[in-house]
């Protein structure tokens, strides 16, 4: 591929050797890059801050044929986000969503939205950082959504009738939607409440649902908290790592 320049949101770096790093990007056009900045851990390096975590830069780098890591040439700052750091429990919620970003972003591969939403959801994040655990919502139901692990819960996937929300929407094991009759009562229970913030997320930003969400009485959303919990692991087939460490607390 040669040369080339997209933006990129740095995620992971890794010690590599004495002075370099190995480092792990979400790019606007190549989906999930992983690539190695010679001389990075240098005091006087080219790169400065610029690799630091969920850093927006404009990204350079260069891609052989047939190897896994490119050779990052130049990373610009474009938008940093170093006041995020300050708080541990911001940081290990960050942390978790650049693990969905690694889990769910396929490598070399574009996908423009995706980018876009965790931008948007950093940046939301950067602006009032105490909507935390809403944005890490917003951004859950997201990642499945565009990863195509989000149940279309708008019709029934028995009788095929279409869903007004008016009444309680059942999932199976496997994720399948049911209406209330189709389901007798089994499976995982989705209120009317529970549809009504689902379809919210798809209309608002980030940061509009945070602010909407912080309307509500404390664990309104405790029932989304339970299905994203539920949805995530049953794609890795895992618990995430970083849910445990920051926790199933919603706001």
């Amino acid at each position: 591929m040669g040369l080339v320049d997209t933006e990129a949101i740095v995620l992971r770096t890794y010690k590599l050797a004495e002075a370099d790093k190995i480092v792990l990007c979400l790019t606007k056009d190549y989906g999930i890059v992983r690539g190695v900045a010679r001389g990075a851990r240098r005091l006087k390096s080219k790169f400065g801050a610029s690799l630091e975590p969920f850093t927006l830069v404009a990204l350079t780098y260069f891609e052989k044929e047939g190897r896994e890591l490119v050779s990052i040439s130049q990373a610009e700052i474009l938008r940093s986000y170093f006041q995020l750091a300050r708080q541990p429990e911001t940081v290990a919620g960050l942390e978790y969503m650049c693990e969905l970003a690694i889990e769910f972003a396929p490598p070399h591969q574009a996908d423009e939205r995706l980018f876009r939403m965790v931008r948007a959801c950093v940046e939301a994040l950067s602006e009032d950082a105490s909507k935390l655990h809403s944005i890490v919502r917003y951004y859950e139901t997201w990642m499945l959504k565009l990863s195509g692990f989000w149940p279309d819960v708008r019709v029934c996937g028995n009788c095929r009738r279409r869903q007004t929300g008016e009444q309680r929407i059942y999932l199976t094991t496997e994720g399948a939607p049911l209406c209330a009759e189709c389901a007798g009562g089994a499976g995982i229970s989705l209120s009317t409440r529970l549809q009504t913030q689902l379809r919210n997320i798809q209309a608002l930003s980030p940061a509009q649902w945070a602010q909407a969400q912080g309307q509500h009485a404390p664990g309104a959303n405790d029932e989304l908290t339970r299905l994203t919990e539920r949805l995530i692991e049953k794609a890795l087939e895992r618990k995430p790592r970083g849910r445990a460490s920051f926790g199933t607390q919603v706001s």
